[in-house]
């Protein structure tokens, strides 16, 4: 299972470190328990620019153990610059931290890492500048003024400790300890010495310097260099009304100092021609496009067994670049190096890398290489948009299919099968009108209209009988359908005469149409009359 570690920039969250100590409960009914951890044989390896493994074995009092829910490792790193006093500060070793042990954190609060962001990760780990230091001894009443500030100091200080997923349950073990934010070419050791205080000098020490600057009449910022590095295990119990004792001599067994360690320098990025053709490990990005100002995931591939295990711990941290010109990426959280992790859902293993977005398109690389400066792997990509290029909706199909609709008729077709296809219809005329109207819309009207097509019922048609003429039982023409009786007139005549007992010629031009009835058809018809 995944483990993250949190972390607070120590002395802005506990300046109980210095002053203001953790606030005990006065309640009646909370019980306070030595600390039953033992912590041992701590070491440091993988030291690299940045970051370092810190491993330590553990040993819980037995009788303890099933009271147990969690346990909370942590480290706190400590190292001041300069001290600019102002005030005498309290130095009393019996006042410090309220009367317990000021090491002790609620394990709770923090961030996450992965909840860090460029910005929370340097206001954590990264150096601060004058910071001010509260808690004045009144020499008159031997009283200490809280809301007055003693000195002002430089350097760097956090707290990371891990509080889910780091204890097995069982009364004894080993735990490796990723301890990022470090400084390149930095001594992180342990040399606050001459303290009254000797099971946490750190806190006593720099009061006492800036005390004894004032006694020399120093009241300007000075060099100094103070440093401690503290690894501290405390139980968290079921029972949350049962709580350590923050007595010191009741957890000197949990509080080792980690042994003295120096950062090494930032390895500098290979040259793009000395890559290496072959590589045991492989780098890969999906679809091989990356995009200026977005995290670009580097998939990570033939992983040896060892790298893995760090892996998995989120304990595996390399530097990546990106040329032609090696330029580093920073991790998505801001920090200077990349951190290789298993994906839970695919189990890959990969790391992501902010793509700078000053970057100009076209043909890069991406490279990743361990604390050695040993390049372990590198991959080809492309920078630019990666968002595909919209291929051109086809509506060839679509226009064809509203031209065929469009010859049928509804009087063709039965109302129930009309009204379905008509709203098909309509629905494809509004998606040719679309203008970002997708392939897959397209190809779904079309597919409808043509299912509501194929869905239409012919209309019956039946032909009306014709009325039959009203002739009588006798089926004597009407007076009605009888012609008019005219009388000839005398040039009619006169013209008769003259054809008489000759053959009939018709002239090839002059129609005369008349209506004249034929008696045996059972519809009027009309017959022409031709005009000599």
């Amino acid at each position: 299972m995944r483990r993250f570690g949190k972390a607070m920039a120590a002395l802005a969250v506990a300046a109980c470190t210095l002053f203001g100590g953790v606030a005990t409960s006065n309640a009646a009914d909370v019980t306070n328990k030595d600390n039953p951890i033992t912590l041992s044989n701590v070491r440091v390896s993988d030291v690299g620019a940045q970051t370092a493994n810190v491993s330590f074995d553990y040993k819980i009092d037995p009788a303890q153990v099933d009271e147990i829910k969690d346990v909370c490792f942590s480290i706190e790193v400590q190292r001041i610059t300069d001290i600019t006093p102002i005030e005498k500060a309290n130095s009393s070793a019996n006042t410090i931290g309220g009367t317990g042990f000021p090491y002790i954190m609620d394990c709770s609060t923090g961030v996450s890492d992965d909840e860090l962001t460029a910005g929370s990760y340097d206001s954590i780990y990264g150096f601060h500048g004058d910071k001010e230091y509260k808690g004045v001894f009144n020499d008159n009443d031997l009283s200490t003024d809280g809301s007055k500030v003693a000195f002002k100091a430089s350097g760097q200080w956090f707290a990371r400790y891990f509080n889910k997923n780091s204890w097995n349950g069982k009364a004894s073990g080993s735990f490796d300890f990723p301890l990022i934010g470090l400084t390149p070419n930095t001594a992180y050791t342990n040399n606050a010495k001459g303290s009254d205080f000797p099971s946490y000098p750190y806190q006593e020490v720099v009061q006492d310097t800036s005390n004894e600057l004032l006694r020399n009449g120093v009241h300007v910022k000075t060099p100094v260099d103070i440093r401690q590095v503290a690894l501290y295990a405390q139980p968290i119990y079921k029972d949350s009304n049962t709580k350590v004792s923050h007595w010191v001599e009741d957890n000197e067994n949990a509080l080792k100092f980690v042994p003295d360690f120096t950062t090494k320098s930032v390895a500098a990025a290979k040259p793009a021609e000395t890559l290496p053709d072959k590589t045991d490990v492989k780098a890969e990005v999906a679809g091989g496009k990356v995009e200026p100002g977005k995290t670009a995931r580097v998939y990570i591939d033939n992983l040896k067994d060892v790298a893995k295990g760090k892996a998995d711990a989120n304990s595996l941290f390399w530097y990546a670049y990106i040329y032609s010109t090696p330029q580093a990426l920073t991790g998505p959280d801001g920090a200077p190096f990349v951190t290789v992790k298993k994906e839970e859902k695919t189990g890959k293993y990969y790391f992501d890398a902010l793509i700078p977005s000053n970057l100009p398109d076209g043909e890069h690389k991406i490279s990743v290489q361990d604390e050695n400066g040993t390049v372990q792997a590198w991959t080809p990509v492309t920078v630019g948009d990666t968002s595909p290029t919209p291929t051109p909706v086809d509506k060839s199909k679509l226009n064809a299919a509203v031209g065929d609709a469009a010859k049928l008729a509804e009087k063709d077709y039965t109302k129930d099968s009309w009204a379905p296809f008509a709203k098909a219809l309509a629905d494809v005329k509004t998606v040719a009108g679309k203008q970002d109207a997708s392939q897959a819309d397209v190809d779904a009207a079309v597919k409808a209209l043509a299912d509501a097509q194929s869905g239409l019922k012919k209309a019956e048609t039946v032909p009306s009988k014709p009325s039959k003429p009203d002739n009588g039982d006798n089926d004597k023409q009407s007076d009605s359908n009888k012609p008019a009786a005219t009388k000839p007139s005398a040039s009619d005549k006169k013209a008769d005469s003259k054809n008489d007992g000759k053959k009939q010629r018709l002239d090839k031009t002059g129609v005369d149409v008349r209506s004249w009835p034929v008696r045996w058809s059972p519809w009027p018809c009309w017959v022409p009359v031709l005009q000599r």
